[in-house]
């Protein structure tokens, strides 16, 4: 739901179905004027006046509140490697969007998870960028790199070079249905320039699922939360708030409205597995899934009397077990119906799919499985492989004055046969770039920038934009010369 935009508004990718098929049907309703009718009329009190002015100045406190959190996200494709793209005190919405003006750029929402300039969004709107830039609420325009990302969870981490920002912080309680929601974002990139979007609704429902969207993006779209919040593409990534200002979900798809519909948006919740996920993301590091191997299916009652279960039990029946998978090993077999893991009672599939993926892969998992008669087992998973697309500290990257630069890999070792201890490698060098003549090479490894110690991708971002230009000399590891570079 992240959206490109090619100027004139050309294309815009969409994270949501492509057609929904409903029907609307007066079974298992009781007919009007029944007793049932009435006695549940009865428990409806009506009250004439419910506050929709001080309703209202909520919405407007909160949003006065928490705009400030959330930022408009450019994204774009191709390389713009100008000295000023990389200075926040050299951009401005107006000149962004000069800069993007020839290019196709992917339009998408954040919003500040630390105050030292960590901000949480969507994979998808960021999973294919060469560079990116944050423009905030005030106008405020930061550029950004990535530091984490979790394709199958659909979440992002960039980095700005700011400090004390404000920060949207997470709700502590569980979301229910029914409940009011406040989506704030940058739909279709109108807010751009600054200036957030507002809509409100409810939550509509909880544990919805994608399953087409999750074939078809190769991610894990479940547990979601149904709202009737206008979202948008270009919403992708932004904060779902309660009436405290506190988040309870990230925004991530919607089923754009057609003749028989509204529109229907979807947000991951911000449950406390979400939050660790974000706490890793933040620290470059690997998210890991857990891996089974297997296909499984809700069982029919049928099924669950020949396992041995009563007809209304809960868990998932094995359909298929790939082979030299930990549930081949495991002696796993098509029939077998699993009703707990990892201590958890299993709803049905997609709960299935998530605890396993939430399940340890250094040690055994208790598992309760029903195959005639219970059955208590241990499974061995593997980690799931994870996808090439994904962010962490040892492949983040940053373009400047021509070169590709990233983290020094482990037990790297320059031309000169000596380990680097500190430092950002030099990946390459665009054959344009003005450095190629001043020694700078791929291999080379930068130790200071501006006669400060560089020890990663975010020391160097943020003295690139606090600090002039001319005054960005770079050091090389065991050169002793400075390299002196301006735009």
């Amino acid at each position: 739901m992240g959206c490109r935009i090619a100027l004139p508004w050309v294309k815009c990718a969409l994270l949501g179905l492509a057609s929904l098929a409903a029907s609307c049907s007066s079974a298992g309703r009781p007919p009007q004027g029944s007793a049932a009718a009435i006695v549940a009329a009865e428990h409806i009190e009506v009250v004439d006046n419910f506050g929709a002015a001080d309703l209202e100045q909520r919405f407007q406190d909160v949003a006065k509140r928490i705009s400030p959190c959330v930022v408009a996200i450019s994204a774009t494709e191709s390389t713009i490697d100008t000295e000023s793209t990389l200075r926040s005190d050299e951009l401005n919405p107006e000149k962004l969007a000069g800069l993007l003006e020839t290019v196709d750029r992917t339009v998408g929402t954040g919003f500040i998870v630390d105050a030292d300039g960590y901000i949480l969004t969507n994979d998808h709107v960021v999973a294919n960028a060469e560079q990116l830039w944050v423009t905030t609420d005030s106008h405020k325009v930061y550029p950004a790199i990535v530091v984490g990302t979790d394709p199958r969870a659909d979440l992002a981490v960039l980095k700005i070079p700011a400090s004390h920002l404000p920060v949207a912080h997470f709700a502590n309680g569980v979301a229910h249905r029914g409940q009011w929601t406040v989506a704030i974002g940058n739909p279709y990139g109108l807010a751009g320039g600054g200036e957030m979007s507002v809509s409100v609704g409810v939550i509509s429902a909880m544990n919805r699922s994608l399953p087409r969207l999750s074939g078809k993006e190769d991610r894990l779209y479940s547990g979601l939360i149904q709202t009737t919040a206008q979202i948008n593409p270009g919403n992708s990534g932004g904060p779902l708030f309660d009436l405290n200002g506190d988040v309870v979900g990230i925004n991530t798809a919607v089923i754009l409205p057609q003749k028989q519909t509204n529109g229907i948006g979807f947000a991951i919740p911000s449950d406390s597995h979400i939050q660790r996920i974000v706490g890793n993301l933040k620290q470059g590091r690997e998210v890991v899934y857990g891996y089974l191997g297997v296909r499984v299916s809700g069982p029919t009652p049928r099924e669950l009397r020949e396992a041995g279960l009563p007809e209304d039990a809960a868990g998932v029946r094995i359909e298929s077990v790939e082979v030299g998978s930990p549930a081949a090993s495991a002696k796993l077999k098509p029939g077998d119906i699993i009703t707990q893991l990892d201590g958890e009672t299993i709803r049905d599939s997609d709960d299935f799919v998530r605890l396993v993926g939430m399940c340890p892969v250094a040690e055994p998992v208790k598992a309760i499985i029903f195959r005639g008669a219970p059955q208590d087992i241990e499974l061995k998973l593997r980690a799931r492989p994870t996808p090439a697309q994904t962010v962490t500290h040892g492949n983040q990257r940053l373009r400047w004055r021509g070169m590709l630069l990233g983290p020094i890999p482990a037990g790297w070792q320059g031309a000169d046969k000596k380990a680097a201890t500190s430092g950002i490698l030099v990946i390459g060098v665009d054959t344009k770039s003005p450095l190629l003549g001043d020694g700078i090479k791929a291999g080379a490894v930068i130790t200071s920038v501006a006669g400060k110690t560089i020890r990663d991708l975010a020391e160097l971002q943020r003295v690139i934009n606090d600090t002039p230009a001319v005054e960005c000399r770079i050091q090389l590891e065991n050169t002793p010369s400075v390299v002196v570079s301006a735009d």
